[in-house]
């Protein structure tokens, strides 16, 4: 699944791209896109802005559309220049907006809507989306207290929770809690504030180092059975919380 860093480097990408070009044409290709009926009414519009809020991306057009969006586990964006070869066939892409010589893609996803901003001002869903830890403004300590608001949930669980910090995937939730040396199957109440301020504050770093690098951390996410890279101890893999989404942690030097 897309983690906040890498909805934060397609939104910097999306604004290189649009730069104040007009939409020349907009398709849906393919037939089971949201946007398959209504594409057309984003052609003749200029992009305004992109937002990110946590695992959410938002693109902001002129005549007041937005289109909120939501990769989920496989989809993407993608911008391709004339003559460039496309990853994925053309058919199956969810949306393709014409620049001239540029082309944004966009495939697959659970939330591909078109809607009125105003509309998206008003929407429960997104205004319960906790604290991004890529907002500049992003305060640790509150995000701590955030996280402690949610004392009888596991580490590795409240961690996932974007109504409380958006923008930590399964990845991020394994690598900080590793790095932190902090167990992510203890109850959230089980830790000391200063513990709870080094997890928060060392998943926001990865995470911009994540968009800085395009790279994220692999000390111990996926290495299931090798030996922990701190004590050697083998590190062990379970599914955690009701979407039983895998966490790696080592069962020594995390506490």
């Amino acid at each position: 699944m897309a983690e906040g860093d890498t909805v934060f480097r397609w939104a910097v990408r999306l604004r290189e791209a649009f730069d104040g070009r007009e939409i020349l044409a907009a398709s849906a290709p393919n037939p089971r896109s949201p946007l398959r009926r209504n594409a057309g009414r984003l052609v003749g519009a200029r992009v305004e802005d992109v937002e990110t809020h946590g695992k959410h991306l938002i693109i902001n057009f002129s005549g007041g559309l937005s289109l909120h969006a939501h990769m989920g586990m496989g989809g993407g964006w993608y911008v391709y220049r004339s003559g460039e070869a496309w990853k994925r066939q053309r058919r199956s892409a969810w949306l393709i907006l014409d620049l001239g010589n540029i082309d944004v893609v966009q495939f697959g996803g659970p939330t591909m809507r078109l809607v009125r901003k105003v509309e998206l001002r008003r929407d429960s869903r997104l205004a319960s989306i906790g604290l991004d830890l890529l907002d500049p403004d992003f305060d640790v300590e509150e995000g701590a207290s955030i996280l402690a608001s949610a004392p009888e949930s596991e580490l590795g669980v409240a961690l996932l929770n974007q109504h409380l910090l958006a923008g930590i995937g399964n990845i991020y939730k394994s690598e900080s809690c590793w790095a932190a040396g902090l167990d992510p199957w203890r109850p959230v109440d089980s830790f000391a504030r200063e513990e709870l301020e080094l997890v928060v504050e060392t998943a926001q770093k990865q995470l911009i180092a994540g968009v800085e690098t395009g790279q994220r951390p692999h000390r111990i996410y996926k290495m299931a059975g090798r030996p922990c890279p701190r004590c050697r101890t083998r590190v062990k893999s379970r599914g955690q919380g009701l979407d039983n989404r895998t966490t790696y942690w080592c069962p020594n030097c995390q506490k």
